[in-house]
């Protein structure tokens, strides 16, 4: 399991990588420390498996790093840390897939449990972040199609609407079902509901 760790402090990244180097014997881990080495070390090592990045480098107060992976798969693999959560970021995160957001204030249990979670196929953010990203005012709709998310997660919300099952997602769109798990998990997570039928719900009232 290949992961890079972004994050100017470099006390943050080697207690990261050592942390996530003791649960999981098959972690490569890679720290960088600013916007501009991830990017030349991303064109030269592309294939990651999991990528956490701080929402909050100081050669990068634009976030355009995390603006450029929402334009690429690899959002689908990214997991947002900070230690002061930035609410309509990691919303816009959600939106273009992004896998989580976990707290560099967080306990080792809770990263650890935050990251299970994730590779289990979940969306995962703490309870308090998720009530404030809760509060933001929700983007205009069009037909039942929520505008800001990625076009996959757009597909995925329309045929959840229709009722379809994960199985039959995955036959629609071509993808496993690991990968549909981690899509209706995004969405679900975006419109900050537990279920399919609170989807439908608040999206067809």
């Amino acid at each position: 399991m290949d992961i890079l760790i972004i994050d100017d402090h470099p006390l943050t990244c080697q207690g990261l990588s050592a942390l996530l180097g003791s649960r999981y014997a098959n972690a490569v881990v890679q720290t960088i420390y600013s916007a501009a080495d991830a990017r030349r070390y991303m064109q030269r090592a592309p294939a990651l498996d999991w990528l956490f990045l701080d929402i909050q480098l100081r050669d990068d107060p634009e976030h355009s790093l995390f603006h450029d992976l929402c334009s690429t798969p690899l959002i689908g693999s990214t997991i947002l840390i900070s230690a002061e959560p930035e609410h309509r970021l990691i919303r816009a995160a959600l939106a273009c897939g992004a896998r989580g957001f976990i707290s560099k204030a967080a306990a080792p249990e809770q990263v650890l449990g935050g990251f299970d979670a994730i590779l289990a196929g979940d969306f995962y953010m703490p309870p308090d972040v998720a009530a404030h990203v809760r509060q933001l005012q929700m983007p205009a709709t069009n037909g039942g199609a929520l505008r800001g998310l990625s076009p996959r997660l757009e597909q995925v919300q329309e045929l959840l609407l229709r009722g379809a099952s994960n199985k039959l997602i995955a036959k629609d769109l071509s993808l496993s079902a690991h990968t549909v798990k981690e899509y209706v998990s995004s969405v679900l997570a975006f419109h900050a509901v537990h279920s399919r039928l609170e989807l439908v719900l608040r999206l067809n009232p």
